[in-house]
């Protein structure tokens, strides 16, 4: 599998023997356009702008035919209600365990992490991506563990990085709490670059101990994982 980072919160998994592309998350914070094309199937966390960018993802379903969707409730609404075509776009629910572009992808999560008590929380999916012996994990905007983690651990965990809604010593723990071989920061786009810097600094293993390796991507850089 190799994973390509397209900015923020966006990442695409080209699938082995033939399963095409699988895109997670394609914003308006992200070159959107560049992740979707030639996508086979698209995974939604939530319904932020910075996690789907409506426009330019209807305009890719009504270009490409046999594109499909899979969505949080919220989600698959704007997308409706921007005109995407109804029988392509699917409601996801936490515990559901989907074929997507053969790919067992099982969906966990249920709410945004808490960006402030008077703001009400989004609904929020986690996805657990597995195929070929390799494994991938988008939790969205949150720091929800996955249920069931494979034996010997996860290829990549995704973490977020930046955000209202967050502070660093939850992407510490985070990264800490769930076993994997690499870790890629995401949800990066209101971090400077001595943001990065910082947060890379924290986030490797040297200063806090962990078993992974920390790998930061520059939009549309790749990982064979």
């Amino acid at each position: 599998m190799q994973l390509t980072f397209h900015g923020h919160a966006c990442v695409s998994l080209q699938l082995p023997h033939g399963g095409g592309t699988l895109v997670i998350d394609p914003g308006t914070f992200s070159d959107a356009a560049s992740a979707l094309t030639g996508a086979a199937a698209v995974l939604l966390t939530h319904d932020h702008v910075d996690h789907v960018d409506v426009p330019t993802l209807v305009s890719h379903l009504g270009a490409a035919l046999d594109l499909h969707v899979w969505a949080t409730g919220p989600a698959a609404d704007a997308l409706r209600e921007g005109g995407a075509p109804a029988g392509r776009v699917h409601e996801v629910e936490p515990g559901q365990v989907l074929d997507v572009a053969g790919a067992r992808v099982t969906v966990g999560g249920g709410d945004h992490a808490l960006i402030h008590p008077e703001v009400p929380r989004a609904v929020n999916a986690t996805y657990l991506v597995e195929t070929g012996g390799t494994s991938v994990y988008h939790p969205g905007d949150s720091y929800v563990v996955p249920v069931a983690v494979p034996e010997g651990g996860l290829d990549v965990l995704l973490v977020p990085v930046s955000g209202p809604w967050m502070k660093l010593a939850e992407a510490i723990d985070f990264a800490r709490a769930v076993p994997a071989r690499a870790v890629v920061p995401v949800h990066d786009a209101l971090l400077s670059e001595v943001g990065h810097t910082l947060t890379g600094r924290w986030l490797d293993t040297a200063r806090l101990g962990g078993q992974y390796t920390y790998s930061r991507l520059a939009p549309g850089e790749s990982l064979t994982v």
